[in-house]
C-alpha cells in the first residue's frame, strides 16, 4: 500500500491547503478591516511562511514518493486531463500564492494594492480547496480499495484540511508579541474549529460503520476499532486530535492563551496526521488486498 512518504504528502498538503484557505480569508478581512477578523501585521509575516513551508516540503514528499522529478513534470505539462494532473496543478498554484503572500508579509518595502490582495486571495483559495479536495479523492478514486470508495474519505480530508489550516494559524499566534488586540478572531476562529471537529468525529464515525457494514470492509473496520491501529485510531485520533481540542477551545481564556493555542494546535496537527494515517493503513486490511480472504468469501458465496 502507501509508505510514509504518501501519508505525510496527504497530511501536508491539506494541511497546507487548509492554512492558505485560512489565512487568505484573514487577509480579506484585514484589507477590508472587518474588525471581528482583523489579525496583527506581526500574525502574517509568522503565518505566511510556515504555510509556504508546509506546502513546499508535502511537494518534496510527493516527488520523493514519484521518484524522479520529471514525473511530476509529466503531469504538468501532459496534453490528457487527470484527476492527478489537476491536484498538482492545485498544489503548485497554492505554493505559488504562499510564497507570494510571505514575500509581502516578509518584506517591509512590499505592500500590494488592496485590488492585488483580494485577487491573490481569491486565486489561493481556490487552489487551497483543489489541494484539500484532491488529498481525499485521491483516495477515492483507487478502484481496487474498496473501503476507499465512499465519498466519506474526501469529505473528511477537507475538513481535517480546514482544522489543521486553523491549528497553524493558532501556532502561528502563539508566537505573536504585540499590544494589538487579537483575541477576539482566535475566538472566533476556535469556535468555527470547534464546528469542524463535532462535523469531522460525526463522519468519521460514518465511515467506521459503514466499513462495519460491508462484507468486504469489515475486516478495515475492526483493524481500527479493535485490532492494530485501534490504539492510534481511538488514542491519537478520537481523543487527543478531536476531544481534547475541542474542550480546550471551549475554555479558551485570554491571560494563558499562548500555552493553550500552542497545545490546540499541537493536538489538531497530530490528529489530522493520524486520521490519514488511519484511512490509509486501514486499506491494507480491505478484503481485497488479502487475497486469501476474498478466496474465501467466494468459496463461501459458490457454497452459500
Amino acid at each position: 500500500m502507501f509508505n510514509v512518504l504518501t501519508t505525510s504528502y496527504l497530511f501536508l498538503g491539506g494541511t497546507g491547503a487548509g492554512a492558505l484557505a485560512v489565512l487568505c480569508v484573514l487577509e480579506c478581512a484585514r484589507v477590508l478591516r472587518w474588525r471581528a477578523l482583523a489579525m496583527p501585521e506581526e500574525f502574517f509575516a509568522r503565518a505566511w511562511p510556515v504555510c509556504a513551508v508546509t506546502l513546499a516540503t508535502g511537494m518534496l514528499c510527493l516527488l520523493a514518493d514519484l521518484g524522479r522529478p520529471d514525473r511530476l513534470l509529466g503531469l504538468l505539462s501532459s496534453p490528457t486531463p487527470s484527476a492527478m494532473a489537476a491536484g498538482s496543478f492545485a498544489l503548485v498554484a497554492a505554493l505559488a500564492c504562499a510564497a507570494a503572500f510571505s514575500l509581502g508579509a516578509l518584506l517591509d518595502t512590499v505592500r500590494l494594492p488592496r485590488a492585488a490582495v483580494l485577487a491573490l486571495a481569491a486565486a489561493g483559495a481556490l487552489s487551497a480547496a483543489v489541494t484539500a479536495t484532491y488529498t481525499g479523492a485521491l483516495l477515492q478514486s483507487l478502484a481496487s480499495v474498496l473501503l476507499w470508495r465512499t465519498s466519506l474519505v474526501p469529505v473528511l480530508f477537507v475538513l481535517s484540511s480546514a482544522s489543521c489550516g486553523i491549528a497553524t494559524a493558532f501556532l502561528a499566534a502563539s508566537f505573536v508579541e504585540t499590544r494589538h488586540p487579537y483575541r477576539g478572531p482566535l475566538v472566533w476562529l476556535a469556535r468555527i474549529d470547534g464546528g469542524i471537529v463535532v462535523v469531522e468525529a460525526g463522519c468519521l464515525s460514518a465511515f467506521v460503520l459503514l466499513a462495519f457494514a460491508g462484507e468486504e470492509t469489515a475486516a478495515a473496520a475492526r483493524a481500527l476499532a479493535f485490532g492494530e491501529l485501534a490504539p492510534v485510531f481511538w488514542g491519537v485520533l478520537a481523543v487527543c486530535g478531536l476531544a481534547v481540542p475541542l474542550v480546550l477551545e471551549r475554555f479558551l481564556t485570554h491571560g494563558n492563551s499562548r500555552t493553550q493555542l500552542l497545545w490546540i494546535a499541537a493536538l489538531l496537527l497530530v490528529g489530522g496526521f493520524a486520521l490519514r494515517w488511519c484511512i490509509v493503513g486501514a486499506g491494507a486490511y480491505d478484503v481485497t488486498q488479502m487475497p486469501e480472504a476474498l478466496y474465501g468469501l467466494s468459496t463461501f458465496g459458490l457454497t452459500g
